[in-house]
């Protein structure tokens, strides 16, 4: 059952906020008529924010896209009288569908939260987490693309330790990929998400599987990346969204990955085409991780379109 309210947390929201608009500020009156893009609108918190620092009369627009309908569902809910006063327009779309929805609007503002909601992850249904009976799904857009359950069904032993390896950093890639693949050979294979973080734990010795993070944390961090195609998608972000960005215009980019970050990083040290306000990655301050612990591994970088 879809919850009507999020209860997803915006991290770092007053350094985005304040970043994107006042570059809306620094506008000039003869500017025309542009958008910011949320590419994550999530639970609506970072444009929540923006719009009421931007004001109702403000002639720039939010345009908010998620991959996610039940993310959808909930904003087209929260922002109801901004959808009917034209301030914001909820999109379903990927990364790669965003330049359909901006049209020729110039782009001043671009926000992409690459992080998973909260929502998502506490939902009971979706699949994201190990603490529930979840179907084993991880679908962020449910309508489209394998499930979880599928590709268990079908990948190599090889395929799967490559994935788990690649985007977990798991060194135990190897052991958990021949555990699962013997458990299908076996016709017992996990049927929800707790059944697959209890077989993966297993493959951690004894003295592994109460230490720090629950063991199964970066193999259902690494199964998401893939089932979800996050880098791809990230890739077709950077290469037909940047550059459309209007000259001046501001993008903030929020990873929680060191493959998403250094794809990020790598794009903005192209000097020609961004000014860099900050040296360095903006972190959640210890107040905010001690409110958030989700905030902990977040890392923040703003750029300026030369």
């Amino acid at each position: 059952m879809l919850e009507s309210q999020t209860h997803h947390i915006p991290i770092l929201l007053e350094p985005i906020s304040h970043f994107l608009v006042e570059g809306i500020q620094n506008l000039p009156e003869s500017a025309p008529s542009g958008v910011i893009l949320d590419c994550t609108l999530g639970g609506g918190g970072h444009s929540a924010n923006i719009l009421s620092k931007l004001g109702r009369r403000a002639k720039h627009r939010i345009i908010g896209i998620d991959r996610d309908p039940d993310a959808i569902v909930r904003d087209q809910v929260r922002f109801a009288e901004e959808i009917s006063l034209g301030l914001i327009e909820v999109v379903h779309a990927s990364f790669s569908q965003a330049l359909e929805a901006v049209g020729d609007r110039p782009i001043y503002g671009l926000l992409a939260d690459l992080g998973i909601s909260s929502d998502q992850i506490d939902s009971q249904t979706r699949g994201f987490s190990f603490r529930y009976p979840a179907p084993l799904d991880m679908r962020m857009n449910t309508k489209a693309g394998i499930s979880l359950q599928d590709y268990l069904g079908d990948v190599s032993e090889s395929e799967l330790s490559d994935v788990i390896w690649k985007y977990g950093e798991e060194r135990l890639s190897r052991k958990i990929a021949r555990r699962l693949i013997d458990l299908r050979s076996r016709g017992i294979l996990p049927k929800n998400t707790l059944e697959l973080g209890d077989a993966v734990a297993a493959s951690f010795p004894p003295a592994m599987r109460h230490k720090g993070i629950h063991p199964a944390t970066r193999t259902f961090q690494a199964l998401r990346i893939f089932i979800n195609q996050e880098l791809n998608e990230l890739e077709l972000l950077i290469r037909d969204v940047f550059p459309k960005v209007a000259p001046g215009g501001r993008l903030a980019i929020l990873s929680f990955h060191s493959l998403e970050d250094r794809q990020v990083k790598e794009t903005f040290r192209v000097r020609e085409n961004y000014e860099l306000p900050f040296k360095k990655a903006i972190q959640a301050s210890d107040e905010e991780v001690e409110a958030n612990s989700r905030s902990r591994s977040a890392k923040l970088r703003l750029a300026i379109k030369k």
